[in-house]
């Protein structure tokens, strides 16, 4: 994923899928974890700093998927940012899973700035807001 283009694409495993050879419902959210590590990183920033203290952290808060068509094993999908919200302590990234052109899966994860120290949220990182902004225009602004 390059800073320009926020799409991918990414072939399913038999470790996505379940007994029917579809991928397993919570294996699109392991699909979203990795495409929003790549999104990170192709923005300068990169899951280990949040981890290690070098901005917030932002564990998911809500997640939510839209499955609209069977996606199998060996299937390829194109997996692009589809859009952006951002807020003062949070932020949701919507991501569209499409296969033939069509989208199959759309997943929408929100996460939330947390102060380690405290517990509670925190204003999200100047650097981290900026890249969202980017992505935002991009991309569009979820309603």
């Amino acid at each position: 994923m390059q800073p320009d283009d926020l799409r991918d694409h990414f072939t399913v495993r038999l470790k996505h899928s379940d007994a029917a050879g579809v991928i397993f419902f919570a294996n699109a959210f392991q699909v979203e974890q990795e495409f929003f590590e790549r999104w990170l990183e192709a923005g300068g920033l990169s899951l280990r700093g949040m981890l290690d203290g070098a901005h917030a952290p932002t564990p998911v808060v809500h997640c939510e998927a839209d499955f609209r068509r069977p996606v199998r094993v060996g299937d390829r999908l194109m997996v692009r940012l589809s859009g952006v919200r951002i807020g003062r302590t949070s932020y949701t990234l919507a991501w569209s899973m499409e296969l033939d052109g069509d989208v199959a899966i759309e997943v929408r994860v929100r996460r939330a700035a947390v102060d380690a120290a405290r517990g509670g949220s925190t204003e999200l990182a100047a650097d981290l807001r900026a890249w969202l902004e980017r992505s935002q225009r991009q991309t569009s602004s979820l309603d």
